[in-house]
């Protein structure tokens, strides 16, 4: 006689597995926009911090250090300066060496892969045009900061492409680089 023993059958089995394969796909594109969400905020954190290492360094060393936004075909690239002669950071004594650079160029993708300069809605997604530019420091795209902690007003906003986009706001004459703002779009 044979004993009754609780088993499953392979049917059993296969159906468990596939109700588990559904399952787990379908949370799967939400767990990537999740991550696609936590870059861009990564990124817009990251911006805030170098925006203040950036004043703190300028205050220390006494001159003008700024950060110049670049593109290069469409790809966002950032690099470090300090005055030369004590007049502040400028394009044309950046290109004449008087300028120099502290920091080379590094892409935004290559450290938050996804992200790039947005702005509120019409920022290219749906072929609209931008109310205005995604990135804006005074009337260029440098941020430059005093020796005394003042720096250029502006805003930088950077979106994932996903319908999340966060701005790092700079508030130049009260010194102080504003908490973080996202901006979800309807």
């Amino acid at each position: 006689m044979r004993s009754k023993e609780a088993a499953y059958s392979l049917v059993e089995l296969m159906i468990v597995i596939l109700l588990m394969t559904i399952v787990a796909g379908l949370s799967l594109p939400k767990g990537w926009d999740l991550a696609k969400e936590y870059r861009l905020r990564g990124a817009a954190h990251y911006f805030r911090g170098l925006f203040r290492q950036v004043r703190s360094e300028a205050a220390a060393k006494g001159r003008y250090t700024a950060i110049v936004f670049d593109e290069i075909e469409g790809e966002p690239l950032l690099s470090l300066y300090m005055d030369g002669n004590y007049n502040g950071v400028r394009r044309a004594d950046i290109r004449s060496g008087v300028d120099r650079r502290i920091r080379d160029y590094w892409r935004l993708s290559d450290y938050f892969s996804g992200v790039r300069y947005g702005s509120p809605p019409g920022d290219g997604d749906t072929g609209e045009q931008p109310s205005f530019p995604p990135l804006r420091f005074g009337r260029g795209r440098m941020l430059s900061f005093s020796p005394i902690g003042t720096s250029t007003s502006g805003t930088l906003f950077l979106s994932n492409g996903q319908g999340f986009i966060y701005a790092v706001i700079v508030l130049g004459g009260s010194e102080q680089i504003d908490s973080l703002q996202e901006i979800v779009r309807t």
